[in-house]
């Protein structure tokens, strides 16, 4: 192994190598003070630790119940065990720890191809390998762009290699090409002044010359030169649940600040007897800021005036050569959540996917919708509603494949357009009628869903298998929902002496639209005159054999009407609903059944310009409802405002029967999500469009993603219908969201949500895996 610094010193001038401010996070004009009072953490014995959030070597004061002045609390986040979501800076240099899986969240999402290859071992080093022509994105403060003089690397190369920097499209100077050499070598290329900017900053890096590939290990963004591994300034030790941070060395975590958050960690006595402390400031995107210090006597900082917002979250050490933090973690008001008492597996387990139907059109998943449905209402009062479910898929294959494997799309790869990809269900996969018919339930299905059929491998695991829709010798055509409920009912009729799992699949919300009365005439009671009487009719709309959209647009009063008629299918469908349960009420089973409600995807109205499914990966097509009946494990009336995916629908059912999950199972069990374990902290809702464009959504905001991998970013709250980018007007919600969907997109074929935790909340043992984990 070659040890040696390679420098350009003819451009090192006096501006590079001047005297710096030495201080954390660059442009801050002052220090925030603590706003949270003195009082030193006091840990109420009465509770028991939680050893799942403290990690193995757990302390008292890592226990999830606190007394502090007055307030219980429990911990939602832990630091430590999100330690890959973690920006370094050290001595206010942005670094980039390359040998970390979390270097992930700077390759622009690996589109439309992946150029790096993550956590591969080369010549006795972890390190991420670099294709010959890379990109990385970077995010910078205005007066971290500023001082940037070089760009200096540890990089592992061949001799007569050269690796060539460009810095937002542009060669930052004359001397932008190093040259190589074998084996590892710190490189520093000197970078003119003004090349970066605030904000986020496009980096390439070609290697040319020789064969092969570069590997690296670390990166930075500053004045330095020097080989020394600027990683060390910045520590986590899982065992210990600590953190060590040199002075002035920083660590930053882009997150959301829940209501009433506290951030509390311990800091370590120096054994010098050196003061120290550790500086916190939470600043959201218009610099508007919270924050303090914790010391030997102040161990916490109360966040509570940036509730709601996206804040970068920085610890900067400050005053002695090192400080260490004992579990620093963000908490909440109140004793940590409760499981319900273990009970009986339910009898019946009822899945119901109703086709094309948006959660926007529904009251009880976004209030004010205009659809009358009394029967969705008055079942949420004993049901668990999932307001932030996304399903995976923009169109029936790729959604219903995830629901019935429980992994995502790069894994099962069913999907009809882009690269690659099949339109049948591997024989490897275990699917969830197979489950649970193992688990001696009888498997009844009857769909009209034309797609969902034998030829897919939808049927595997079903005793009995029914697709009205292909009886009647099309794929896509007019099948009433009350025909398939009654004919699920009667499959459900003959079988139901013993344990019984029902499929049921409608299709009154999917095209061609048809208007159903009498709530046609109270959504559009106006004269109407034009084409769309009584349905959308293919040749008004332009639909064409095959496709899934339209391409005419109507005038806008035809919009209205249409938009009118897929509101009074959703009346229908809700009228179905009361039908269904009203059965089961007559035949004494209802108390015994497990019912979930949702759809395959929903549908689009024009709101782009564009009807139909398929299209885009927009609310109106991967968000849709997600209900689940099941009072002995989801509490009635609970809205559970954290995300959700159609591939927890598998682990939620296996787990109400007490059914061990086949391996590989990406999903994870709903109930103790809406019992409340995991809550108050974001989880993410992702979808994909055929594996050449992504979407995630974290609360409100939302990252979509296509081939070219730079982000569209939406905030929900205030653009529903995902008009306006605000990429650039809210670079705190960006990196969020470009941190958490860089990640997982990295990491979507390996991710196991039931011991890895979500993306924006990783578990202990799933920090454990991301530590060794590596990407192709």
């Amino acid at each position: 192994m070659h040890w040696k610094l390679v420098v350009l010193a003819a451009l090192v001038c006096a501006s590079a190598c001047g005297r710096r401010d030495s201080r954390g996070d660059p442009g801050d004009a002052q220090r925030p003070t603590n706003n949270a009072g003195s009082s030193k953490l006091d840990v109420d014995a009465g509770h028991p630790a939680a050893a799942h959030d403290a990690g193995p070597g757990a302390t008292a004061a890592l226990r999830d119940v606190v007394a502090s002045a007055g307030r219980t609390e429990h911990a939602v986040f832990q630091l430590v065990d999100n330690r890959h979501a973690a920006h370094r800076a050290s001595d206010g240099d942005l670094v980039l720890d390359a040998a970390d899986v979390g270097f992930a969240r700077y390759t622009r999402f690996s589109l439309p191809a992946p150029r790096w290859h993550l956590g591969q071992e080369v010549d006795g080093e972890r390190s991420a390998i670099a294709d010959r022509l890379a990109t990385l994105e970077v995010p910078l403060s205005a007066d971290q762009a500023r001082r940037i003089t070089f760009v200096t690397a540890r990089v592992h190369g061949a001799d007569r290699q050269r690796l060539t920097l460009k810095v937002n499209g542009r060669k930052p100077g004359k001397h932008a090409t190093v040259e190589l050499v074998d084996g590892w070598i710190t490189v520093a290329i000197p970078v003119a002044r003004g090349y970066f900017t605030a904000g986020e900053n496009q980096l390439v890096l070609e290697t040319s010359g020789s064969a092969g590939k570069v590997a690296f290990a670390w990166l930075r963004f500053g004045s330095s030169i020097g080989s020394r591994d600027p990683r060390t300034d910045a520590v986590f030790d899982a065992t210990s649940g600590t953190m060590r941070l040199a002075r002035d060395s920083q660590l930053t975590w882009y997150v959301t600040v829940p209501d009433g958050a506290h951030f509390v960690a311990e800091l370590a006595p120096r054994a010098t007897g050196e003061a120290c402390q550790v500086e916190l400031r939470a600043r959201a995107s218009d610099d508007s800021f919270a924050g303090g210090l914790i010391t030997l006597d102040r161990t916490r900082v109360d966040l509570s005036s940036m509730s709601g917002r996206v804040v970068a979250l920085s610890l900067t050490a400050r005053d002695c050569a090192q400080a260490t933090l004992a579990a620093p973690r963000i908490t909440l008001h109140g004793p940590p959540p409760t499981a319900l008492p273990e009970a009986a597996p339910p009898r019946y387990v009822v899945l119901w996917v109703m086709d094309a139907l948006r959660a926007d059109k529904v009251p009880i998943f976004t209030p004010g919708a205009r659809a009358r449905t009394p029967n969705f209402e008055l079942l949420a009062k004993s049901s668990a509603v999932f307001r932030q479910y996304y399903v995976q898929g923009n169109e029936s294959q790729t959604s219903h494949s995830s629901v019935w494997t429980g992994v995502y799309p790069a894994v099962h790869g069913v999907r009809l357009a882009g690269v690659g990809g099949v339109w049948r269900i591997d024989e490897r996969f275990s699917l969830l009628a197979e489950q649970l018919a193992t688990a001696r339930y009888t498997t009844l299905a009857v769909t009209g869903n034309g797609y969902v059929n034998e030829d897919g491998g939808y049927a595997r695991g079903f005793q009995e298998f029914r697709n009205m829709m292909r009886e009647t010798g099309v794929e896509n055509g007019i099948l009433y929902g009350q025909q398939i409920v009654d004919a699920a009912l009667a499959k459900l009729d003959r079988h139901r002496a013993g344990p019984t799992y029902l499929f049921l699949g409608t299709i009154d919300t999917h095209g061609p639209w048809i208007a159903r009365r009498p709530w046609i005439d109270m959504y559009s009671p106006g004269p109407y005159r034009g084409p769309f009487q009584d349905y959308g009719t293919a040749k008004d709309l332009g639909f064409r054999p095959g496709s899934m959209g339209c391409s005419i647009i109507p005038p806008p009063a035809d919009v209205e009407r249409l938009r009118a008629i897929y509101d009074s299918a959703v009346s229908y469908h809700d009228l179905q609903v009361g039908r269904f349960i009203k059965q089961l009420k007559a035949w004494g089973i209802w108390d015994q059944t497990m019912l979930i409600i949702t759809a395959d995807h929903g549908e689009e109205l024009f709101e782009d310009r564009r009807c139909g499914h398929g299209g885009s990966l927009r609310d109106t097509l991967v968000r849709v409802p997600l209900l689940i009946y099941d009072p002995a494990r989801f509490p009635g009336g609970t809205v559970i405002e954290e995300g959700a995916e159609g591939v927890d629908v598998m682990p939620t059912i296996l787990a109400a029967l007490g059914v061990r999950p086949p391996d590989g199972l990406q999903g994870a069990p709903l109930e103790p999500l809406a019992q409340g374990i995991g809550r108050g902290w974001p989880q993410p809702s992702y979808a994909s469009q055929y594996e050449y464009a992504h979407a995630m959504r974290i609360g409100s905001w939302k990252a979509r993603v296509g081939a070219q991998g730079t982000p569209v970013i939406g905030d929900l709250a205030a653009d529903p219908e995902e008009t306006t980018n605000v990429a650039a007007t809210h670079p705190v919600e960006r990196r969020m969201l470009t941190d958490h969907l860089g990640m997982f997109l990295a990491l979507r074929a390996k991710w196991r949500k039931a011991s890895w935790g979500p993306v924006t909340n990783v578990t202990a043992e799933g920090a454990v895996a991301l530590d060794g984990v590596s990407t192709p």
